[in-house]
């Protein structure tokens, strides 16, 4: 196919302003294109900017010898600009030498000469971003699952550019005397695929090294001994692998970290520095090694005059260019696994091997349930790999020999559920000498019966994982080492018995005392995918069981296996104890990718505007029109549109009401108004509201957005046009305003609802299902009332056979009543209030409220917040009077009263991102006093995992069973469950207990999800 004589442009890219047309006068040229491809080409002379099909149409190549990938586009500019670049990471390097040198590390100090001089060598050019990928880095846009902003925005193809206006951008011009010139290097596909791989980077000298097709990288770096020439100061377990595209991919090489990762043609292998031996200044320097390497000249893919062979792709070996014999891939010793390996789960529902843990992490965002059964015990677990260095598991233990209690007017006949909280920290990442080491601790805060610690090292050589570590408590029962610990002192020789108090404390004072034992194991990934095989060594004897019975050991030796069903799923069966078979299964996602395909409008084109003049605009018929496209189009409400003086800036007030990706929505009304509003409109000014409430204003800088959307610029993009502050307080004349007027009938939002707990006595899981109807009715912009009224359709709360107990208890029973009140009537009122919300200033915020906040507890109160723009700090304060439901009267109330309320702290740390943090001081609901602090962290998704406890001045004899008030629960975005877009949240929590102790009122306004837009957490 010859790329010449295309006169029609595709309908997408249909409005280009100021396109270039071809020209044979060089005296009219203001662009003009040198083309270096696979035959000698004139210099192409464009009048005008003309689209990059519009180069490529007329540099008459046949587009199946090109090389497509390794097409860039040179700018003078840009080259000037990647000059520098190298330029100074030469000097960088160059100092870097000099501090090597004053400490006396004379050989990295060589090294650093030799990098210097290579990397001043690299054949580099200024490659312009013509790619789609420049303009889609923005907003997320999701297609089955792959981000398309990963996509290069280095390269594009003739069919692309003809198809997708993001990949065909528009040369700027000159002028007639002086024509902005760039080259366009096309190389082709037999000058391009050859068998070499350039190495580059942490090297004593540059090489090359062959490619195989149907190698492994693994494969790849043993057959040409990599590791031995590599620096000592290099990165050995990963090289950064820059591709002919432009594309950046870390590619494992260690059999620690290999999972049959393929290397790709052409490509340059960057080796990095290990940045623990770089002085903080210098740890720049592996990234912009990797960047730099992106503009390599495709046309001089490897340094110097190195060789090179060419082969075909289709092949399934590459012959050795002496002998022409093929070369087989080398024996790997303990293999290598197919894909990058998950690990497992352990018999208690954490990551490990069977009954003892392990050193490894899952990713971050992992999340699984695992049941397991055994003759004493069931298990039934919950775990998340909350951070990459930290792992959180629920845990409940039924020990069916033991009943909850012994009272069965009580609990009947069900047996004990033991609850549990386990710990692990990552103290070690794993490398090519030291495993991944962590530290944990079981039943944390529980019952303590299951409680013990360890310290577990992990270490994979291929297809085999090795596990030892140390365990105490009741990990270490087999006491078959001496405690280390006893050497420092002899307190930790000793491990004092029984639970603290009523239990669900933290007992530090038992942590890594007492008995010892050591423990190992093995896991090995069998070549048939979905099976593994696990062995391990058991540090625990199982005498003195919780079970109460007699729990016989005949070896300490457990096996079992694994089979991956996929899915998500896994079954697991194991013989253990030399005597007991055991089953299983997990399943597990990764919260942190969970995403969702959406069915939406599609972003508008860039076209001319419908307005072609300030007079227009200011027609109410217009601005009719423009808020009908901004609702339809881009789902914002507009309640005001003003216009400067200088009717350069047009600013709207309203509230974007369904994407959470704030961008998202702020990209498409910002495409609504690019081809509506008149040209003249310099910069579009949205103030995000909530009733009257002005949270901030977004900036849009118009020819910015209308020539990134448009590419008529090649390295404008849409984030460059945009920008926050504080609302205007002079937005001009009022083109229209919103007045507001009484509804005639109230909103109404109908939904179910599903109420649970866990591990009660009379059952261990309690349910009630119903519907929830919701009413909200404004009487103003910033008052409003709603309620909740809720019907229970099914629920087994007949099982219920203890109320009311003692009145005169510790604490007043502000909680405790709940089985009460969830059985009193199957139809009761939630809440009911009447809330004012209004802004004091830029940065205060305040609200009052006056109702049935919740269930249990009605009155009135108000808030106060201090939240700044963009800020990662903000303040509040509650104050209620509070007063409690009568269960029995949906409107009446009991005796008891209480004047609470709470100064908070809410902090999002710098050195954990999307981590918020909230610490409240004051008066709970029980009159008690003290502190609650909870944590949230955000994945990529939106879901947030949060956990609070709260600690009073009522002591854990006082609090009763639990010692103190914790939870935890997760924040779900609709919008990952469903097609269409959607900014609201549905949340699952648990509590292990509840008692009257650190307990908050509910209900109220929440000032500082409210002003959410002012830093956006919540939403993205």
């Amino acid at each position: 196919m010859k790329i010449k004589n295309h006169s029609v442009i595709a309908a997408s890219i249909a409005f280009v302003l100021g396109s270039g047309s071809f020209v044979a006068n060089a005296q009219q040229a203001t662009v003009a294109v040198k083309i270096q491809g696979p035959q000698y080409q004139p210099e192409i002379q464009f009048a005008g900017s003309p689209r990059l099909s519009q180069v490529f149409e007329q540099a008459n190549l046949n587009s199946e010898e090109i090389f497509w990938p390794g097409v860039r586009l040179v700018s003078a500019e840009k080259h000037f600009e990647i000059t520098q670049r190298q330029r100074k990471l030469t000097q960088d390097l160059y100092a870097l030498q000099a501090h090597f040198r004053e400490q006396g590390e004379d050989s990295y100090a060589q090294l650093m000469n030799r990098m210097a001089v290579q990397v001043a060598d690299w054949p580099l050019v200024g490659a312009e971003p013509i790619g789609r990928g420049h303009v889609e880095q923005g907003p997320k846009d999701i297609t089955y699952g792959v981000d398309i902003n990963k996509k290069s925005s280095l390269s594009s193809n003739f069919d692309e550019a003809r198809l997708n206006i993001h990949a065909n951008p528009m040369l700027p011009q000159g002028s007639a005397e002086q024509p902005k010139r760039y080259q366009l290097l096309m190389p082709t596909i037999a000058e391009h695929q050859f068998a070499d791989l350039q190495v580059v980077g942490a090297v004593w000298v540059p090489f090359v090294m062959r490619y195989h097709p149907n190698f492994t990288a693994r494969e790849s770096s043993v057959n040409e001994n990599f590791h031995d020439r590599i620096e000592a100061i290099a990165q050995h377990g990963k090289v950064v692998q820059v591709s002919a595209a432009g594309d950046v991919q870390i590619i494992n090489i260690d059999p620690h970290n290999a999972h049959s990762q393929k290397f790709s043609a052409g490509a340059k292998l960057v080796v990095l520095f290990n940045e623990r031996k770089l002085p903080n200044e210098f740890k720049h320097i592996n990234q912009e090694l990797v960047q730099l390497a992106k503009y390599w000249n495709p046309l001089q893919p490897t340094l110097g005059a190195q060789r090179r062979a060419h082969f075909t792709t289709l092949s399934q070996y590459v012959p050795d260019a002496q002998t022409g014999t093929k070369i087989e891939p080398p024996t790997l010793w303990l293999g290598e696994p197919k894909e990058k390996l998950r690990p497992s789960i352990s018999d208690f529902g954490s990551v490990g091997l069977l009954q003892m843990p392990s050193g490894r992490h899952a990713e971050q965002g992992e999340f699984s349930f695992t049941y397991h059964d055994q003759e004493e015990y069931r298990r039934w677990a919950l775990n998340l790999q909350l951070f990459p260095w930290l792992e959180a598991t629920i845990r409940y233990n039924d020990i069916r020999t033991r009943l909850y209690s012994q009272f069965e007017g009580f609990s009947g006949d069900q047996t004990y559920k033991d609850r549990g909280v386990d710990l692990k920290l990552r103290l070690t990442e794993e490398s090519r000498w030291l495993p991944e080491t962590s530290v944990g601790v079981r039943d944390v805060a529980g019952t303590g019966l299951f409680a013990g610690e360890y310290i577990a090292a992990s270490k994979r050589i291929g297809n085999f994982d090795f596990t030892a570590g140390l365990g105490w408590g009741y990990l270490g029962k087999n006491a078959n080492i001496t405690n280390p610990f006893c050497k420092l002192t002899d307190e930790f020789c000793n491990r004092p018995s029984g639970t603290t108090g009523t239990g669900g404390d933290f007992e530090v004072d038992k942590w890594f005392k007492g008995n010892t034992a050591w423990f190992g194991g093995v896991e090995y990934q069998t070549p048939w995918d979905p099976l593994t095989i696990k062995v391990e060594y058991d540090s625990n004897n199982y005498r003195n069981e919780p079970s109460r019975v007699t729990v016989p050991q005949d070896s300490r030796w457990n096996y079992g296996l694994e089979y991956d069903l996929g899915n998500n799923m896994s079954i697991k069966a194991s013989y253990e104890r030399g005597n007991t078979f055991m089953f299983g299964f997990t399943i597990r996602t990764n919260l942190a990718n969970a995403v969702q395909p959406k069915i939406d409008t599609p972003k508008r084109p860039p076209a001319p505007p419908r307005m072609q003049d300030i007079a227009q605009l200011e027609q109410q018929e217009e601005l009719s029109k423009l808020r009908i496209a901004l609702n339809s189009d881009a789902s914002t409400w507009v309640s005001e549109i003003a216009l400067s003086e200088d009717k350069e800036t047009l600013t709207l007030y309203g509230n974007q009401y369904r994407y959470r990706d704030s961008e998202l929505g702020l990209e498409k009304m910002a495409r609504v108004l690019a081809t509506e509003v008149p040209d003249s409109v310099k910069t579009y000014q949205f103030v995000d509201q909530i009733g009257s409430t002005n949270l901030a204003q977004n900036n849009i800088d118009a020819d910015i957005f209308k020539d990134a959307i448009a590419r008529r610029t090649i390295n404008a993009t849409t984030q460059q046009a945009y920008s926050r502050s504080e609302a205007t307080q002079t937005p001009g004349d009022t083109l229209y305003k919103y007045d507001f007027e009484f509804a005639d009938l109230p909103t109404v939002s109908v939904k179910p609802f599903l109420d649970q707990s866990f591990g009660g006595p009379e059952d261990f899981y309690m349910y009630q299902v119903g519907v929830d109807a919701r009413v909200i009715y404004s009487l103003s912009r910033n008052t409003y009332i709603f309620g909740t009224a809720s019907a229970r359709i099914a629920d087994n709360y007949d099982k219920f056979n203890y109320t009311t107990g003692n009145e005169t208890g510790a604490l007043p029973r502000v909680r405790t009543y709940v089985r009460e009140y969830v059985t009193s009537s199957d139809v009761f009122l939630r809440n009911l209030q009447l809330v004012h919300r209004f802004q004091i200033d830029d940065s205060w915020f305040a609200a009052g409220y006056v109702g049935y906040q919740e269930q249990m507890f009605g009155g009135f109160g108000g808030e106060v917040l201090y939240r700044e723009l963009d800020s990662n700090w903000a303040v509040g304060l509650d104050v209620n009077y509070a007063k409690q439901r009568d269960w029995e009267n949906h409107f009446g109330f009991r005796d008891y009263d209480v004047v609470t309320g709470h100064l908070t702290g809410y902090w999002r740390p710098s050195f954990m991102p999307n981590t918020l943090v909230r610490v409240a001081a004051g008066q709970f609901l029980a009159g008690d006093r003290g502190v609650q602090v909870s944590v949230d962290h955000k994945f990529d998704s939106g879901i947030i995992v949060g956990a609070y406890a709260a600690k009073t001045n009522v002591s854990a004899e006082e609090y009763g069973e639990g010692s103190f008030t914790k939870g935890f629960y997760i924040s779900i975005p609709f919008d990952i469950l469903q097609l269409r877009y959607s900014p609201g949240r549905g949340a699952i929590s648990w509590t292990p207990l509840t008692r009257d102790g650190g307990q908050m009122l509910g209900g109220g306004v929440g000032l500082y999800g409210a002003t959410d837009k002012r830093s956006p957490f919540y939403t993205d």
